[in-house]
């Protein structure tokens, strides 16, 4: 499995296609692509926010001139995202390496693909739980 990790955000390429359509309640055809502002900014794509300090973890598009980045939800919501928030589960990067930013870490070159987007977790031995990593 290949794997690429900045701070707390790891990004697993996935092995199989990305589920891009999913049927509702009703029968109808519903998209998965996540076309959320706040995610699909006009300058950058941002997978990941702070939870303290604003910052982001995003492909700027200044980096990546002809690389397309598609965000997509999960056919099931219900633990797959990050704790507290709503965002992309899954990223398909197209036309080249995509070079993720952040503020505190150094930048990550991330070739074309499909890519699951979760959070690191830890295991605490002395009080025998999982939790993620808040960086």
């Amino acid at each position: 499995m290949i794997k690429y990790q900045q701070g707390d955000v790891l990004i697993r390429k996935l092995e199989s296609p990305i589920t891009e359509e999913k049927e509702d309640y009703n029968g109808n055809i519903v998209s998965l692509k996540d076309r959320n502002t706040r995610w699909n900014q006009k300058k950058r794509t941002v997978i990941a926010e702070g939870e303290v300090t604003g910052h982001a973890h995003a492909f700027n598009n200044n980096n990546n001139p002809d690389v397309s980045i598609t965000l997509f939800k999960a056919e099931r919501t219900w633990n797959t995202r990050m704790a507290g928030s709503q965002t992309p589960n899954y990223i398909r990067i197209e036309g080249g390496d995509a070079v993720l930013t952040h503020e505190e870490h150094n930048a990550l070159s991330i070739p074309p693909g499909e890519y699951e987007i979760s959070q690191v977790r830890e295991f605490d031995y002395l009080r025998g739980e999982t939790r993620r990593v808040v960086d």
